[in-house]
């Protein structure tokens, strides 16, 4: 039992080292990993990237640096006979399980146990925030709710 208790531990703290690696990338870190991107934006587009901002006409790469990538694979489709690309993008709203559960085991040396319990537990639920439409590898469309 305790095996698999450090197992658990273990598995769990992977788990939980990732979701921290995810959400401290900002517009800074993602200019400071890729310069030669950054440099060739507009000056008045780097301010924006700078700033967590995007406007139309920019590249799917200055606003990877603004926004990172998105939540989901990007959607592909044609518009008025020209292909797009939409990049969507997620918050994570909390939620309030609440939870009913009950069992019966086996315990040590033959012994038997039954339980039920209620509790609450809270989840995390994706809702969009943003999207951005590509034509030609440049934005044409965008909104945000951040």
């Amino acid at each position: 039992m305790r095996a698999f208790h450090s197992l658990l531990i273990g598995i769990l703290g992977l788990f939980s080292g990732a979701l921290c690696s995810c959400q401290t990338a900002t517009p800074a870190t993602r200019i400071g990993q890729n310069p030669l991107i950054f440099n060739q934006l507009s000056p008045e587009q780097q301010l924006l990237v700078q700033q967590g901002r995007i406007c139309e006409g920019m590249s799917k790469d200055a606003v990877f640096l603004a926004w990172g990538n998105p939540n989901s694979a990007p959607v592909t489709g044609q518009q008025d006979g020209q292909p797009y690309e939409k990049w969507v993008y997620h918050t994570y709203e909390p939620v309030t399980v609440n939870s009913v559960g009950f069992g019966i085991g086996g315990g040590c040396h033959g012994s038997w146990y039954g339980g039920s319990g209620m509790g609450t537990s809270t989840a995390y639920v994706p809702k969009e925030s943003a999207w951005v439409i590509f034509q030609n590898n440049a934005v044409v469309s965008w909104e945000s709710r951040q």
